[in-house]
C-alpha cells in the first residue's frame, strides 16, 4: 500500500505566529481612538457632511434659546412675522417652527451628503449660524452694559 507523508506545516500552524500584520488598516483596533476619529472625519465628504449638519442643529439650537430668553426679558423686538406671531402664543409653538425648519432643510443635505454641494451649502449654513452667535454675543454684552443703568449707549463707542 501506498502511505501519506505527514505535511511538516501542520506542526507549525499549531504554533502561534511569530509576527503581527501591522499593515495600515484604517480602523485597526492598535490604533488610538482619536487618530482613528480624525481620520474617519477626513476620508468621508459624507461624514463632513454629517458633522457639519450637528454643528448647525447646535448653533440653531442656541439660537433659539437665545430668541426665547431675549423675547421674555424684553430686549428683542421680533422683525420675522411669523415667529412674532409664534412667540405671541408662548415659546412652545416658536421651539416647534423652528425644529421642523431645521429638520426640512437638514434632510436634502443630509439626503445629497456625498456631494460637494451639500457640503458647500452645509459650510455656507455653518457660517451663517456662527456669525448669528457673534451678533447674539454682542447684542447681550451690550444689553449687560446697559441693564445696569450706569451706562448710556451713547457711551458704548468711547469705551470700546
Amino acid at each position: 500500500m501506498f502511505s501519506i507523508p505527514i505535511a511538516t506545516d501542520t506542526l507549525s500552524m499549531a504554533e502561534s505566529p511569530s509576527t503581527v500584520f501591522t499593515g495600515s488598516l484604517p480602523y485597526s483596533a492598535d490604533r488610538p481612538w482619536l487618530s482613528r476619529l480624525v481620520h474617519w472625519f477626513v476620508e468621508a465628504r459624507s461624514h463632513r457632511v454629517i458633522c457639519l449638519v450637528i454643528a448647525i442643529w447646535l448653533l440653531n439650537g442656541f439660537d433659539l434659546v437665545l430668541t426665547i430668553l431675549a423675547h421674555e426679558q424684553g430686549m428683542l423686538a421680533e422683525e420675522n412675522p411669523v415667529a412674532r406671531r409664534f412667540l405671541a402664543d408662548g415659546p412652545v409653538f416658536l421651539i416647534l417652527f423652528k425644529v421642523g425648519l431645521v429638520l426640512i432643510g437638514s434632510y436634502p443635505l443630509l439626503r445629497f451628503r456625498r456631494l460637494r454641494l451639500a457640503e458647500l451649502a452645509s459650510m455656507v449654513i455653518l457660517v451663517t449660524y456662527g456669525l448669528l452667535a457673534v451678533h447674539w454675543s454682542a447684542c447681550y454684552e451690550l444689553y449687560t452694559l446697559t441693564a445696569s443703568g450706569h451706562i448710556n449707549i451713547a457711551e458704548i463707542d468711547a469705551i470700546h
